[in-house]
């Protein structure tokens, strides 16, 4: 069984439990020396085989874990996991780290069809489920998003309230059981077009960021995103070297 208890009652799959009971063991520094085996692993929580190599393929893939060919697998220095994981853009991490409470303006939800994004990002459908919202703090827009979902997704999403959510990956685990894994964010500065300068309330003729986002669950791709900041509005910080 797995551990703690309050896990089994979480409605997630097996390996996810036995992920997250790991992970919180990793936290509190009980594997520092020693990470268990798959076979100690197996008899520890009652579980198969195959749901032990799962929940260590996604410690893994989130940067808690490291496997050495002919050695085993060692839990990653936690200074190596907070550089990996510092990179990641958090809109929603930046406003609270500022003290802010985010507000987040819905601007459209439904099914499109977009078959020049669907072959750039080499999917057979054309059909998303765009989520465009106007995101910021009570005292500005900071940034307009536009999040493009495969369409099989989309149920989790049509009876979500999207401006009191901040996270939409936190949606997608709890209505898919899909956790996003990896991903792949690249900045560039940019013109806005005359619609997107009105809606974030600046001049046509004002640079903006954009940040490009393609995530995925393992190897599936499960969003594009396209977030369009206000650099004046916006601050990045990055801690390196010490």
């Amino acid at each position: 069984m797995i551990e703690p208890q309050s896990h089994a009652a979480s409605g997630l799959p097996l390996w996810a439990q036995l992920a997250e009971a790991l992970r919180e063991g990793i936290e509190a520094g009980r594997y520092y020396r020693h990470f268990p085996s798959e076979p100690e692993l197996v008899e520890r929580y009652k579980v198969s085989r195959s749901t032990v190599r799962e929940a260590i393929r996604y410690l893994r893939s989130e940067g808690y874990l490291e496997s050495r060919q002919g050695k085993g697998t060692f839990v990653v220095a936690r200074e190596s996991f907070e550089s990996l994981h510092n990179h990641r853009f958090s809109l929603a991490g930046k406003i609270a780290e500022s003290g802010l409470e985010e507000v987040a303006e819905l601007l459209w939800k439904g099914l499109i069809s977009e078959p020049a994004l669907a072959h750039r990002l080499g999917l057979e459908s054309g059909e998303f489920f765009l989520i465009e919202r106007l995101r910021g703090s009570q005292h500005e827009r900071l940034a307009l998003e536009r999040a493009y979902l495969p369409r099989a997704n989309a149920d989790s999403f049509e009876d979500v309230d999207l401006t009191q959510v901040g996270s939409l990956y936190a949606v997608l685990q709890s209505g898919t059981g899909i956790t996003v894994t990896a991903g792949v964010d690249e900045v560039s500065a940019a013109m806005p077009s005359a619609s997107e300068a009105g809606l974030l309330g600046i001049a046509e003729t004002e640079p903006v960021l954009v940040v490009e986002r393609t995530a995925y669950s393992h190897q599936e791709l499960v969003e594009f995103r396209r977030t369009i900041l206000v650099p004046a509005r916006v601050r990045f910080r990055s801690e390196w070297g010490r």
